[in-house]
């Protein structure tokens, strides 16, 4: 689609960047580790943690395309899948939120 040719350009990602953040960072989920950055998400709206400067430009990034109706993106999860992990299909997003938007695999893991 359309944002195919935009996120590319969002590159070089270094994914060391995610693997160089402190371990209580990742959250050992079933079938993959999280790590959650930007805020806890809580019934009654999130509460916000400020992202590291090596997040946030890519957040900014992502808020110019312009896929949040005029908001600015605030919440990153980052998800690594070993070969075999995985978690089923499912439609991303909250209820206040639908939708989320995918980074740029990279290939090959530390």
């Amino acid at each position: 689609g359309d944002l195919d040719a935009v996120i590319p350009s969002l590159e070089p990602f270094r994914v060391e960047q995610v693997y160089e953040a402190p371990k209580p960072k990742w959250t050992q989920l079933s079938g993959r580790k999280l790590q959650n950055w930007g805020g806890l998400p809580h019934p009654k709206g999130m509460v916000p943690e400020q992202l590291p400067r090596w997040l946030q430009r890519w957040v900014d990034a992502v808020s110019a395309l312009g896929l949040f109706g005029g908001s600015q993106a605030n919440h990153v999860l980052v998800n690594e899948y070993r070969p075999g992990e995985g978690i089923m299909h499912h439609q991303p997003g909250l209820p206040h939120c639908p939708g989320s938007v995918p980074a740029p695999r990279t290939r090959g893991r530390r």
